[in-house]
């Protein structure tokens, strides 16, 4: 998928960015993702594709406390 980093007021804080979906993250919705080690082990079932993810998405966000 391809994801948007954003900031806690849900502005873009970076590029976008391709990462791996582990939890079957829908379109529009807001996701936990991981880099590098943390990646490459959020799908632990598929050694095949293990060794090359560098950006996995590893949760669903429901809702954002407001400060």
């Amino acid at each position: 998928m391809i994801v948007q980093p954003v900031d806690s007021k849900g502005n873009p804080s970076r590029a976008e960015e391709v990462a791996a979906d582990s939890v079957g993250a829908g379109v529009g919705e807001y996701v936990l993702i991981v880099r590098g080690a943390g990646a490459r082990l959020a799908n632990h079932t598929e050694t095949s594709v293990r060794d090359v993810v560098d950006c996995a998405i590893v949760g669903i966000i429901d809702q954002f406390d407001k400060q």
